[in-house]
């Protein structure tokens, strides 16, 4: 079960990856307006980025992990990974990474040279979040921690804090999944 529904999110992450062709025409019209706005864009983008931590926090092994955050001291901090990928993005220059450690996976995007934490997914029930929501709880028990301002579709419940959100699939009213997603919108 933990397969599948571990396939049918690689498959949501996937399918953004086709290319874009534009016509001629716009090509031709955009390239000057490209240089004059991307310096523009490189700064609006890096303003968009987190600066200070918000939204809602994984604590793992003592490092409180936030999303849109810069994953290299995480990373550091964790210390050694039980295993590593990479791949190129398909969202924005350069390669989405995959760092598992025993009871989660973290994922980062690129973005001006800085890898920066987007999804932390819990693997097992050796792990819960700060709030002691576990793979296996209920949802009574999310509901006790999270409260009811979430949004619910098809066994699916998403909290959103900030530019983060948290949400938890169920089955037969157990959590079977709990994933931190960064919300990165407007920053490819």
């Amino acid at each position: 079960m933990r397969k599948i529904l571990i396939l049918i999110i690689l498959a949501f992450l996937l399918t953004g990856c086709g290319a874009k062709e534009e016509p001629k025409d716009n090509i031709e019209n955009n390239n000057d307006n490209v240089i004059q706005d991307n310096q523009q864009e490189q700064q609006d983008t890096q303003d968009s980025v987190q600066k200070e931590p918000s939204g809602y926090g994984f604590e793992y092994n003592g490092v409180v992990i936030y999303m849109n955050t810069d994953a290299a001291p995480v990373i550091e901090a964790l210390g050694e990974y039980q295993h590593y990928f990479e791949a190129e993005s398909c969202a924005f220059k350069g390669l989405d990474k995959t760092y598992t450690y025993p009871g989660i996976e973290i994922n980062t995007y690129p973005l001006e040279d800085k890898d920066y934490i987007s999804t932390i997914d819990l693997m097992d029930d050796t792990v819960s979040t700060p709030e002691g929501v576990y793979l296996g709880a209920t949802v009574d028990d999310m509901i006790a921690a999270y409260g009811v301002d979430y949004i619910e579709s098809s066994g699916s419940y998403t909290y959103i804090k900030d530019d983060s959100k948290i949400q938890f699939i169920t089955s037969a009213d157990e959590i079977v999944a709990i994933t931190y997603f960064a919300i990165v919108e407007g920053l490819e």
